[in-house]
């Protein structure tokens, strides 16, 4: 055991497999060292570091080996990219700076960049570091011309020409917003501008204003002390995120994370010069009520308010929450493919906000042509609008202003268009172009297609897994409702029966067709969406 104002030195910490409990935790309903060892059994998980904080004690839990040192164990120590926390560690630097006076929180992108960029958008100029870090600055996930030449490490060579010509092109031709949309570009971007203004680069100011400061001598942008990634089964590439380091490059150990948990719950010093308090105000609340600080994304209990964050990466997943009423704090690091994220809220009790429902404008649900065979479907989804082009996945509309809606996914919009107060049309906006699609009925496509009914003992003769590549696997399942299926790090989603072993989603303009061996059992699964095709063979 270590006390949270203890030293945690860089000597091997014994693991300890039983949970520490606690009444105002939900402890006692979730072992982690036991999900560990059954993640590591199954091979869903190469290696996986956790630590908890109770009553002032933290206890640590470790399982599998680091496949970059032979079969060594995985300590607390163990560094793990922790992908998107890293946005955590950005919004401090933030804070730092301004406390230092090198910048205000609504200083633009426009008073950073100055005359180096010619933006397609002139409202993207005037857009404030506040809004970067919390995700309202009506940027796209991603920027427009991010093109991965490798899919196993998609971010690698976006450097800063590639960075400020993306930032040129954002919106073009689109209103901006300032709606709540989770964007890597927005914050991988307020990483750079940040490095700029400090004048050494992002990596040397957050090293130099926030991790040594905290003595976190094991969170970094190098590591030596690390596991590998790994996916569905193999060892897979570390991310290189380059100009968007500040959207998730960092790596860290269990126990510096709880070393931070720590610090922010009070039990360690401050070393930084703002007040971690200013952290913790609620600035803003997204789809269903999910709300966020400048720092952290914020969860109520019965025990009190949690702050959390967690990340993912190729090959790696994490979750850090800490809870300063009961003075409780949780670390998961994962190297596989399972999320820790519901089982760290589960452990922190979180219960569910109760958000205010968005009402959904159904004058606009319908399908619309873009071109002869390809069209977008406009429909609800779990009471959001959604736009799905044809023969892919749909995407979230977040309303900009009258009937013009942004795509947040991509750097994209939607544009409504009436005659006497009927929507005839669309206007989809990507990359400065403008395309029309005239409405060519009120139910997108996806959407009308029904299902053949078939006895649950037919449907179980799907269910399997079946590989598609050395990182991707579908797996069908038979649910309550019938099947469901998952590719490798997706949730599941039901598929319905169209007949002669040919199943379609309604999430997705998709279908999956199988095939059968001569003894007429299914060993074959092809996905069918648009113009790919992609085979996969059930695994024994």
């Amino acid at each position: 055991m270590k006390h949270c104002l203890d030293h945690i030195s860089r000597a091997w910490l014994p693991v300890v497999a039983t949970l520490l409990m606690s009444a105002t935790s939900n402890a006692e309903n979730v072992d982690i060292q036991g999900w560990i060892d059954q993640q590591v059994s199954d091979g869903k998980v190469l290696a996986a570091s956790a630590a908890r904080l109770v009553d002032g004690e933290v206890a640590y839990s470790a399982g599998g080996a680091t496949a970059t040192d032979g079969d060594a164990d995985i300590t607390a120590h163990t560094q793990f990219q922790i992908g998107s926390i890293t946005k955590t560690f950005t919004n401090l630097l933030l804070a730092e700076m301004v406390a230092d006076g090198k910048l205000r929180y609504d200083s633009t992108i426009g008073d950073i960049v100055g005359d180096d960029v010619e933006f397609g958008n002139t409202e993207v100029a005037g857009i404030t570091l506040k809004r970067l870090a919390t995700h309202t600055s009506g940027l796209p996930r991603l920027p427009v011309n991010l093109v991965p030449s490798d899919p196993l490490d998609p971010y690698r060579g976006y450097d800063e020409k590639a960075l400020l010509a993306g930032l040129a092109a954002s919106r073009d031709k689109q209103p901006l917003g300032d709606h709540y949309g989770y964007s890597n570009f927005g914050v991988g971007l307020l990483g750079y501008l940040l490095g700029r203004v400090d004048g050494r680069g992002y990596r040397t100011a957050l090293q130099e204003r926030v991790l040594s400061p905290l003595e976190l001598n094991e969170t970094g942008f190098v590591a030596d002390n690390a596991t590998a990634g790994f996916r569905a089964g193999v060892v897979v590439p570390d991310w290189t995120l380059d100009s968007l380091d500040g959207a998730g490059a960092l790596w860290s150990s269990a126990s510096d994370m709880m070393r931070l948990a720590c610090i922010q719950l009070g039990d360690i010093d401050n070393p930084l010069k703002h007040k971690l308090a200013d952290d913790f105000a609620v600035l803003e609340t997204g789809p269903q009520g999910f709300r966020m600080t400048r720092v952290w994304h914020v969860a109520e209990s019965a025990a009190g308010t949690i702050y959390w964050h967690n990340g993912g990466t190729g090959g790696f997943w994490s979750f850090f929450g800490f809870r300063p009423a009961s003075r409780e704090a949780v670390v998961m690091l994962v190297s596989g493919d399972p999320d820790p994220t519901p089982l760290g809220l589960t452990w922190l009790n979180r219960e569910p906000f109760p958000g205010t429902a968005v009402a959904v404008d159904e004058a606009l649900f319908g399908q619309y042509e873009l071109a002869p065979g390809v069209g977008i479907g406009v429909y609800a989804m779990e009471n959001t609008l959604v736009g799905q082009v044809s023969g892919q996945t749909p995407l979230t509309l977040e309303r900009v202003t009258d009937d013009w809606y942004a795509i947040g996914e991509v750097d994209a919009s939607v544009h409504f268009v009436r005659d006497d107060d009927a929507v005839v049309a669309l206007e989809f906006v990507q990359n400065g172009v403008v395309q029309s699609a005239n409405r060519i009925a009120d139910i997108a496509e996806s959407q009308a297609r029904e299902e053949k009914e078939m006895a649950r003992e037919l449907l179980a003769g799907y269910v399997g897994e079946y590989r598609i590549n050395a990182t991707a696997t579908f797996t069908i399942r038979l649910g309550d409702a019938g099947l469901e299926a998952q590719i490798t790090g997706q949730p599941f989603f039901p598929i319905y029966a169209k007949g002669d072993d040919v199943f379609f989603y309604k999430v997705v303009d998709a279908e999956l067709h199988f095939e059968r061996d001569d003894a007429d059992a299914v060993d074959v699964l092809v996905l069918h969406q648009g113009d790919i095709m992609q085979r996969a063979e059930k695994a024994d």
